[in-house]
């Protein structure tokens, strides 16, 4: 498969953990009309595919990968489920191994990076103040 080639949803399983792709979906809308539907918003997410989890199934990109130590990550992700799929579109075949994009999605699942990354981040607030 070329990197630039576009994968039918129905085709997701060809895209695996640790490739790079670019997810056309519509986001859902809220809306205070007389009408009970929503308006379709056209939406396009790029990450790194690390897995589908949930009930329904959600697609789950990792977008920015905080990697503290082996241990020790915290990543940005978004998660779309599959119905809301319109196209997924692969950029970079294994960009990172399997391996570490299942590390990932462990480290979302988790959600045990978020707070330590704030920690870490007020403690360099705390150490750099008087250096303003």
């Amino acid at each position: 498969m070329r990197s630039d080639e576009t994968v039918p949803k129905k085709h997701l399983g060809d895209v695996q953990p640790g490739d790079i792709v670019c997810i056309y979906w519509n986001d859902a809308s809220i809306g205070a009309s007389f009408t009970s539907t929503g308006i379709p918003v056209p939406a396009k997410s790029v990450g790194i595919y690390v897995g589908s989890v949930g009930e329904p199934k959600h697609i789950v990109l990792a977008q920015n990968d905080f990697m503290y130590s082996d241990e020790l990550r915290d990543d940005d992700y978004t998660a779309i489920p599959h119905q809301w799929l319109k196209e997924v579109k692969v950029v970079q075949k294994g960009y990172v191994t399997p391996e570490e994009a299942k590390t990932m999605l462990r480290s979302i699942l988790t959600g045990s990076g978020t707070r330590r990354r704030k920690r870490i981040f007020q403690m360099r607030t705390q150490n750099h103040e008087g250096h303003y």
